[in-house]
């Protein structure tokens, strides 16, 4: 039997292969692809509640955001010179007026201002009392002994909001609103109110400590709250007229301030936690992930705790899904899926012979090219007529990839011949500077002796006196001239030994340091780390690095940015030095003949033109490379590649 289907499976063209292959894809990968679908969907449950855990986890965040913002309006209050100096005079009168100024602007509940012992100076009605409330006193010692701010939520009773203003009072007092799953017990006191507050220290400009500015606000029935981190998560999304997202924020187990609406149609207030809910985090101080009754009906839940300075847990954060939702996109999506599926079945039967038709003749066609290239045939374009994109698209490769082979064979051919070209080039030209520069010194001696001479006997004033120092001076120049020729054409070998072109760069750049044409100049050194060490002569390294640095900066007209960048070139075996400036960039009609000797864009007695020049050859004479980019106004870029000497990796 085996056998038999052996030979059955040897005698089929690949066209009829591939047609049952697609066939039996096609229905092995829609049948799992049903199956896992469902089964995705049927574990959605999980999904939702990891996405719950990192709601909650933002959710966190934006409260404590929300506290930031009350402790970042203390703080602004604490760096007010008027209200630092009238604190340090002790003229306390002189702070109340700006004080309730800002503590209206910034809708703040709590203010209250101590001395550096934790006593208090504002309000004047309880000047040096102790503050009652233990949680803010707590935050007062910890700004004290921390001398920097410190945030948290504290419980106030009704005593204590009484004493700050009755209108608190009144509006922390929420009564309980049973409701199913829940239980009235410890978590029911309707009076007490939960106050984001913030101590600040605040200091004196030398940074003496002057006391500590406690500001706050009452979150009891406050719904900017929740309604930022409902808006910073969820959309306005509703099912069967339900909020599929509830927010809410509990003092104890008793919602305080909620996005969840009662029967009624107003805002859920008073109602309480879950019973199983109220023993994992208000007593256990543990997080709550799960499905969850909210008010009167079911919702996949979360709720992180919120503890009091002295880590006491003293109400929770919590987020809720309406589960109806998830259960209802569940069964839609298990029916599309399962439709989708059927009808992709018949579609992809259906095309599978007309795909298997098709590819054969351009894979051929590419197989054919392919071969004729191997055997060293010419780099030819193919043309695919009536490909499936795919296999035209790897008929655009394959173009595109003999495209690529003919220009860089091309562009090889061309610098080789450049390189050798500029080779000769200089090479010429240095036999010619070696016969001038000879020729001509001696002559340039004798002008300059004399010269000296005849000025020792004319008076040292008058017209003859400054036409025979210019020519001292002109004949100088012309010295300078012959001897940077000299250098130009001399073939001085190399002293070699193993250097580390980090060092090499900065040492050039100490030569500069403190003068004046780099005083406006920024350095930017970006070295590599780990660099292989080269081998070269570091005197005349220092000369190419020295001629390129001051190529740059003239360019820059003393003002701008100097790039320095080291790095192993990619494949290994060299070094390459970038040096880059924002200068005014070299003209394309120019790069060409950047390295010819005497070729220079300065004016006259501005350089010799020899610098890139000398540059080139020593660096050609330590087996290196040195190239240029660079456009009109954007700058330009000097790379030295330098081999790697051996033994360093």
């Amino acid at each position: 039997m085996t056998m038999r289907i052996h030979n059955l499976l040897a005698n089929m063209t690949l066209r009829v292969r591939l047609l049952l292959a697609f066939i039996g894809i096609v229905l092995l990968v829609g049948g799992l692809s049903a199956l896992m679908g469902v089964g995705l969907l049927y574990r959605t449950l999980p999904h939702v509640q990891d996405v719950l855990a990192v709601d909650l986890g933002a959710a966190r965040e934006i409260y404590r955001q929300y506290g930031a913002h009350i402790a970042d309006a203390g703080r602004l209050m604490a760096r007010r010179r008027n209200i630092r100096e009238n604190l340090q005079r002790g003229d306390l009168d002189s702070l109340i007026t700006p004080l309730q100024a800002i503590r209206q602007s910034e809708d703040l509940d709590i203010l209250m201002l101590t001395d550096v012992r934790g006593d208090l100076l504002l309000p004047l009605k309880n000047r040096g009392q102790r503050i009652a409330v233990p949680g803010l006193a707590t935050i007062v010692r910890q700004a004290l002994r921390q001398r920097k701010e410190v945030s948290a939520a504290v419980v106030f009773s009704q005593a204590e909001l009484a004493a700050e203003s009755p209108e608190l009072a009144e509006r922390a007092r929420i009564e309980v609103v049973s409701t199913p799953h829940t239980t009235v017990g410890e978590q029911t006191d309707a009076s007490q109110g939960l106050v984001a507050a913030a101590a600040i220290p605040v200091t004196s400009d030398d940074g003496e400590l002057l006391g500590v500015l406690c500001v706050g606000q009452l979150l009891n029935r406050r719904t900017a709250v929740v309604d930022r981190i409902k808006g910073g998560l969820y959309r306005e999304e509703t099912f069967e007229q339900r909020d599929v997202a509830i927010v809410s924020i509990f003092l104890g187990g008793k919602r305080i301030a909620t996005t969840a609406a009662s029967a009624a149609g107003d805002r859920a207030v008073g109602t309480l936690i879950a019973e199983d809910v109220y023993k994992h985090v208000l007593l256990g101080g543990e997080r709550w992930i799960r499905p969850g009754y909210i008010v009167d009906d079911w919702y996949l839940t979360a709720y992180e705790p919120i503890r009091d300075p002295s880590g006491r847990v003293v109400g929770a954060v919590g987020l809720g899904l309406l589960e109806r939702k998830f259960e209802e996109t569940e069964h839609s999506a298990i029916a599309i899926l399962v439709a989708l599926t059927i009808l992709a079945v018949i579609l992809a039967t259906a095309l599978s012979y007309v795909l298997a038709k098709s590819i054969m003749k351009p894979v051929n066609s590419l197989i054919a090219a392919t071969e004729k290239i191997a055997g060293g045939g010419s780099l030819e374009a193919i043309k695919l007529d009536r490909a499936p994109p795919e296999i035209e698209a790897l008929g655009r490769a394959f173009n595109s990839m003999t495209a690529a082979i003919r220009a860089r064979d091309q562009q090889l051919h061309r610098q080789t011949h450049d390189k050798l070209m500029r080779s000769d080039r200089l090479a010429m030209i240095g036999q010619l500077a070696a016969g001038v520069a000879h020729e001509i010194n001696n002559p340039l001696g004798s002008i300059l002796l004399f010269s000296r001479l005849v000025i020792q006997q004319v008076p040292p004033q008058g017209r003859i006196r400054e036409n025979l120092d210019r020519i001292e001076k002109e004949t100088k120049r012309c010295h300078v001239i012959v001897k940077s020729l000299l250098d130009f054409a001399r073939e001085r070998k190399p002293l070699v030994e193993s250097l580390d072109v980090n060092e090499v760069l900065d040492m050039t750049l100490k030569l500069y340091e403190g003068q004046f044409l780099f005083q406006n100049i920024q350095v930017v050194r970006e070295y590599g780390t780990q660099l292989p060490k080269i081998r070269g002569d570091q005197l005349q390294l220092q000369q190419v690095f020295m001629n390129i640095v001051l190529n740059a900066v003239d360019a820059m007209n003393g003002r701008g940015r100097l790039v320095l960048a080291t790095k192993e070139s990619a494949p290994a075996g060299f070094v390459e030095i970038a040096i880059s400036d924002s200068g005014c960039g070299i003209p394309p009609e120019n790069i060409e003949r950047i390295f010819d000797p005497f070729f220079t864009t300065k004016g006259v007695g501005h350089g010799t033109g020899l610098g890139l020049s000398v540059s080139y050859g020593i660096v050609q004479s330590h087996q290196g490379d040195i190239a240029v980019s660079s456009a009109p106004g954007a700058g330009a870029t000097f790379t030295v590649s330098l081999p790697v000497a051996e033994g360093t990796r």
